[in-house]
C-alpha cells in the first residue's frame, strides 16, 4: 500500500477504513475488537463509523440471491424482465450466480450528523453552481454539481510518464474554484471518509487503487507547483474522485455508461421527503429508499430510477 502522508487528510480515511474493517470482520466472526489508536478520529466520526460498520455486517448477514452473472453484460440486459423481483427494506446484500455481491443496500447507514455535513456542502454550493439556488426554508431548487479535486484524468494512464508537456493536464473543478471552494471540500470532508471507509469492506483493491491514485496525484501536483490542486488533493478525504451532489432532480430510467464496468459507485439519499422506492430495474430489485441510506452497485451495468414527488431530497452519487 502506497504510504499516505500524516499530514493528509487521507490518513483519517486510511484510519477510518480500518476500524470499519475491524468492527465488521469482528462482528460477522463474533470475535472481540482489537484495540486501535484513534485519535486523530473525531467523536462524531467514530460514532458515525461505528453505525456503518454495524448496518454492513448486517447486511452481509442478510442475502438476496440472483440467477444473473454480472460479468456477462450482454445476457443482463437480454434477460428483461428478470426471472425473479424483490423487494427490500432492510439490510442486505445482493449476490449473483457467481457468489459475488453486486450490491450493497444500507438503509440507517448514515447518522445524523453526515446528513448535515450533506446539507452544509449543498448549502456551500448555492453560489459557484448559478442561478439555482437554496432557499431559506429548506426547498430546493433542482440542481446538479460534479466536484472533484481534478479532472481529465483515467485510471489506465501510466504515472511514470506524466507530463504537462505531454497532454496531461487535469484540473480543479469549477465547483471548487474560488473562495467557497476550501469550504466545500471542509464539508464534504466527514462523508468523504464515511464512503470510503465502507468501500474498504465492499471493494478492497478499488479503495487501495483509490487511495494510490490520490497520493501519487497529490505529488505530481507539487512537483509541477499545482498549488490550488494540490492543496485541494491534500484535504480531499475520499478514496472516489468524483462526487456528483443532486437535489430535487428526476432521475428516469438509466444506466450511467461512462462508469467503470468492475467499480463500485455509492449513492447517499438525504433530507425530508416522502418515502420513495429506488428501481433497479434489469435486476428485478427494489429497494425502500429513506433518507440515510447508502446503496453501492455498479450504475454502468444498473438501470436505476426513482423519483420525488414530494418533500426535498439531496443524493450524493460518489465513483471514479
Amino acid at each position: 500500500m502506497v504510504t499516505i502522508p500524516l499530514d493528509w487528510a487521507l490518513y483519517q480515511t486510511y484510519l477510518a477504513g480500518e476500524l470499519v474493517h475491524e468492527i465488521f470482520m469482528s462482528t460477522i466472526l463474533h470475535r472481540p475488537v482489537k484495540d486501535m489508536d484513534l485519535r486523530l478520529l473525531d467523536i462524531d466520526t467514530c460514532i458515525a463509523l461505528e453505525q456503518l460498520a454495524n448496518v454492513m455486517a448486517t447486511a452481509y448477514s442478510n442475502t438476496a440471491h440472483l440467477k444473473i452473472d454480472m460479468k456477462q453484460e450482454e445476457n443482463l440486459f437480454s434477460r428483461f424482465p428478470p426471472e425473479e423481483e424483490y423487494f427490500l427494506t432492510t439490510p442486505s446484500v445482493v449476490i449473483d450466480s457467481s457468489g459475488r455481491i453486486i450490491v450493497w443496500y444500507l438503509p440507517g447507514a448514515l447518522t445524523a450528523m453526515i446528513m448535515k455535513d450533506i446539507h452544509g456542502a449543498t448549502h456551500s454550493m448555492s453560489g459557484p453552481t448559478g442561478p439555482t439556488s437554496i432557499q431559506v426554508q429548506m426547498e430546493w431548487s433542482p440542481l446538479v454539481a460534479s466536484i472533484y479535486p481534478l479532472h481529465g484524468f483515467s485510471k489506465e494512464e501510466s504515472f511514470p510518464n506524466l507530463d504537462l508537456e505531454d497532454g496531461f493536464s487535469p484540473e480543479v473543478s469549477v465547483t471548487l474554484k474560488g473562495d467557497a471552494g476550501c469550504n466545500i471540500t471542509t464539508s464534504l470532508q466527514r462523508s468523504g471518509i464515511i464512503v470510503s471507509a465502507a468501500l474498504q469492506v465492499m471493494h478492497p483493491d478499488l479503495y487501495l487503487a483509490g487511495m494510490e491514485t490520490q497520493v501519487r496525484l497529490g505529488k505530481w501536483a507539487a512537483i509541477y507547483e499545482l498549488d490550488k490542486m494540490h492543496h485541494h488533493l491534500q484535504c480531499w478525504t475520499s478514496v472516489f474522485n468524483v462526487v456528483s451532489v443532486i437535489c430535487n432532480r428526476q432521475t428516469p430510467p438509466h444506466r450511467d455508461p461512462k462508469c467503470r464496468l468492475a467499480a463500485f459507485d455509492i449513492m447517499m439519499t438525504t433530507s425530508i421527503y416522502h418515502p420513495v422506492i429506488m428501481d433497479f430495474m434489469n435486476l428485478g430489485i427494489k429497494f425502500l429508499y429513506d433518507s440515510g441510506s447508502m446503496l453501492a452497485s455498479s450504475c454502468r451495468l444498473v438501470r436505476h430510477y426513482m423519483n420525488v414527488e414530494e418533500g426535498n431530497r439531496i443524493v450524493t452519487v460518489w465513483y471514479m
